[in-house]
């Protein structure tokens, strides 16, 4: 049996939140952009991260608040690009699939009502912000719809 004494702590900023923020100074560091093909990788990530984040921490509403404040970021992050005109289609097809993963996350395990909201909340901003009004198009191209 193996020593728990040997089991390597979790590491600190483990949670999407930290994730998001570490990535953003990366890619604008030394007044760089945002690169959308890393920011998609992040965002596909982001269901299991709301996993790990409601496992991992001791308690699991505040790891969903964590994943939260990361899927808010990159939301919004999303919203500028599309205001600077340079947001790229496959950037929110990609969002529209990890909703999609991370609502099936939420209406399968128990205590992820909050996860539920926000995703929800992050749909109606985007549908509001960005897609065309029929809210299945981005400029006139349709979007990922689970």
């Amino acid at each position: 049996m193996a020593d728990a004494a040997a089991t390597p702590p979790i590491a600190k900023g483990l949670n999407f939140n930290e994730a998001v923020l570490k990535a953003l100074s990366n890619m604008t560091q030394s007044g760089g952009s945002i690169v959308q093909a890393d920011l998609r990788k992040l965002i596909a990530l982001s269901p299991s991260y709301l996993i790990v984040d409601s496992t991992v921490h001791p308690n699991a509403a505040d790891g969903v608040n964590q994943w939260a404040l990361g899927l808010n970021r990159l939301c919004e992050i999303i919203i500028a690009l599309h205001r600077k005109g340079e947001l790229e289609l496959e950037t929110l097809n990609e969002t529209s699939r990890a909703c999609a993963e991370a609502w099936s996350i939420t209406s399968s395990w128990r205590g992820m009502e909050r996860g539920k909201t926000v995703i929800g909340d992050l749909s109606a901003r985007l549908r509001e912000h960005v897609l065309d009004p029929d809210g299945l198009s981005y400029k006139g191209e349709a979007i990922y719809v689970p």
